[in-house]
């Protein structure tokens, strides 16, 4: 691509080497992002601040925000420029525009996305071979069920929508909601200092044994 600035293959290629898909786009307003797609709908748009520089521009800053599915506002999971006015953290004359630090700020911004892994216990499948887990992150206000494949890989697989809950109580509303009951107690705080259980159909719901479709 003869417009795109020669430092985006540096960018590309530190976000590829952290297992990150990456493209050059053209931005809605003109000009061209690099995009980056995350867990469950979401994606990151990496400009300085929202499109590349021309080619023969230099290089003064990058900034990088991640995107809700629902168009949500986005989030800022990085930001290094070199104006001395910015004020925020690591910004200012020599500043370091290294990608590898946007690449480990990204993917950690992916990965908290992500509902905890859910360890495989064969007591939780159904006559239909699945299992049923809730993750609760308090700091993101979310719950996400998780179904798993008896046969398939467990964990992050077939997550269901997700629903705001700011407090264990919420949270517990939702699962009953959703027509599941607890199979077990909350366990956690994982790395991300969410919680999860597994679950089990109430036989009280009207979705007993038909689990919400997304």
């Amino acid at each position: 691509m003869p417009h795109q600035h020669p430092e985006a293959a540096t960018i590309l290629a530190a976000l590829h080497a952290a297992a990150l898909t990456a493209t050059v786009e053209q931005a809605a307003g003109g000009g061209h992002q690099i995009h980056a797609p995350g867990p469950y709908g979401t994606y990151a748009l990496i400009g300085c601040p929202k499109t590349l520089p021309a080619a023969d521009e230099p290089l003064k800053a990058i900034h990088c925000e991640v995107h809700d599915a629902d168009g949500i506002v986005p989030d800022v999971a990085f930001h290094r420029c070199a104006d001395p006015a910015c004020g925020q953290s690591g910004c200012g004359e020599g500043a370091s525009l290294d990608p590898v630090l946007l690449a480990i700020a990204l993917a950690d911004a992916f990965n908290s996305r992500r509902p905890a892994y859910i360890p495989n216990s064969s007591r939780f499948f159904n006559d239909e071979g699945l299992q049923y887990s809730a993750y609760f992150n308090p700091a993101l206000h979310e719950v996400t069920i998780v179904q798993c494949k008896r046969f398939g890989p467990c964990g992050i697989s077939d997550p269901l929508d997700t629903d705001p809950a700011a407090t264990l109580a919420d949270a517990e509303a939702v699962v009953r909601g959703l027509g599941y009951a607890r199979a077990t107690e909350w366990a956690g705080p994982d790395v991300h200092g969410g919680l999860y259980c597994y679950l089990s159909p109430s036989p009280t719901s009207p979705s007993f044994g038909a689990p919400r479709i997304p």
